[in-house]
């Protein structure tokens, strides 16, 4: 039987009762929860195992792994299609910048002191392995630790693909894209395009496959045990009491003092009261602290609240505060709000917009872009999120990606004048004189309409400035010809 044919035999349809079934089986078993929108991604993960096993349909896949003796090793082959997870070296760089400017300077004070010659760092989550090899030629390049003879870089992820792939160390330039030149010329060997990294770093990171929901705390010995754990954009997909569960957890494995590093729109609000919230050059980890005890050397601490309940009325309280702060342009509290925001209520767009339009503005355009993404993947049909990826991408040089974003977003409101702005400055950049022009009297023949209207992004400000900025690249292009 061929492969066609073994596609024309099971039925691609996924009823809501069987989605319904996988997705209580997966949110029981890996923690994942899969929302309507992931209904494509778990019916095209389910009709490529089912076909692949020789099954005639999906609930006859759903007792194989339920009943079966190889189950267990069949989960794993689905959450390898359901868990694709795009990351890049040395990603979120504030917390690297914490990391080599307070957490690691004390902790190797701190272990000196006590004589121990350990350093222990878990990554949880660590999908292909970028981010357990940033911490390891990071810790190489800013710190003597001839000392330290027991560097222990634990990277463990649910997806046995994903280590495969980490374990072998071999990356695309784009995920370099972020990389420091020290690091890509010192620890890379380029093959035909692609980047091998080198042993020295390899053999520093030992990769396992672990289910943060599933299996058993400790991993050998766990407990009180790690200096630093990182899971970063991991349990925004888990239900809030897997997450809760998971978030203790890691709590119990941290020795006093110990920190944990989460992704930098998500938040531990309303999730535990455990950790101690610590604030470094606006940026924020948590910390395991011992009774009432704190460490010198913090510049601010917050005790996280417990509330009970978690709806959408306290998503909003949170986003107000957000729009609050951002009026003020207290723009590092407004992330921080923000955060909690998209924590308790993932869907909301309007706040991951906010978030990338402060990134965007603050040059942090590679987190920037992310949170555009995610708003796409949630909804692609709003023109505004297209429009700040476009000039996100713009503001990276990727001119050739910004292009097709920022016509999209005209494509979907044909008088966003913002949108049309960006593309005449990248027709111009790119000596497209002709397109730059037309776009710019676009923009022209749009703000003659209405004068007094905001544009709807703080790049740009307010249409009378959009105006005078397409009357200054008519006559720039007059000049170019």
């Amino acid at each position: 039987m061929t492969e066609e044919e073994k596609y024309n035999r099971v039925s691609p349809d996924l009823s809501e009762e069987e989605f319904l079934l996988f997705q209580r089986y997966i949110s029981d078993n890996a923690g994942l929860f899969l929302d309507d929108s992931k209904l494509d991604t778990l019916r095209t993960a389910l009709l490529a195992r089912t076909t692949a096993l020789n099954l005639k349909d999906y609930r006859e896949y759903y007792r194989f792994i339920s009943f079966n003796p190889r189950g267990g090793e069949e989960f794993k082959e689905l959450m390898n299609l359901l868990t694709v997870g795009e990351t890049y070296f040395f990603r979120d760089i504030k917390h690297f910048e914490i990391l080599g400017k307070y957490i690691l300077p004390e902790l190797i004070k701190y272990k000196k002191d006590k004589g121990d010659n350990s350093i222990r760092i878990w990554s949880a989550g660590c999908s292909t392995g970028e981010e357990p090899y940033s911490i390891a030629m990071f810790l190489l390049e800013n710190f003597t630790i001839p000392s330290l003879l027991d560097i222990e870089i634990l990277a463990t992820d649910v997806s046995t693909r994903a280590l495969q792939k980490a374990r072998e160390g071999i990356y695309t330039k784009w995920s370099l894209r972020a990389i420091d030149r020290k690091y890509s010329q010192k620890h890379f060997t380029t093959v035909e395009n692609r980047y091998h990294l080198n042993d020295d770093i390899k053999k520093m990171v030992r990769f396992e496959y672990f289910n943060l929901i599933r299996e058993p705390y400790p991993l050998t010995k766990m407990g009180n045990y790690w200096d630093i754990i990182l899971c970063k954009n991991v349990t925004i997909y888990f239900k809030i009491d897997s997450t809760k569960r998971v978030i203790h957890d890691f709590y119990q494995s941290l020795r006093d003092g110990g920190s944990l590093f989460i992704g930098m729109s998500e938040s531990l609000f309303q999730i535990s009261d455990e950790f101690n919230l610590v604030e470094h050059d606006n940026c924020f980890l948590y910390k395991k602290i011992a009774g009432q005890e704190k460490p010198t050397g913090y510049k601010r601490e917050i005790k996280i609240p417990v509330i009970k309940k978690i709806d959408v009325e306290s998503a909003e309280t949170c986003f107000k505060h957000a729009k609050e702060h951002l009026k003020a342009k207290h723009y590092d509290r407004a992330i921080v709000e923000l955060g909690k925001v998209v924590r308790l209520k993932p869907q909301h767009t309007e706040a991951r917009l906010m978030l990338a339009d402060i990134y965007a503005n603050e040059e942090r355009y590679i987190e920037a872009e992310e949170e555009c993404r995610k708003v796409i993947e949630i909804n692609s049909l709003l023109p505004i999120s297209h429009c700040l990826l476009g000039i996100v991408l713009g503001k990276q040089k990727r001119v050739t990606e910004a292009i097709p974003e920022l016509k999209k977003a005209i494509y979907l409101d044909q008088d966003m004048a913002i949108a049309h702005l960006h593309l005449a400055n990248l027709y111009y950049d790119n000596k497209e004189y002709n397109h730059s022009a037309r776009e710019f009297k676009n923009v022209l023949r749009i703000m003659e309409k209405d004068l007094d209207t905001e544009v709807g992004l703080s790049d740009g400000g307010f249409s009378q400035e959009v105006l005078l900025q397409a009357k200054e690249g008519i006559a720039k292009l007059s000049m170019s010809r």
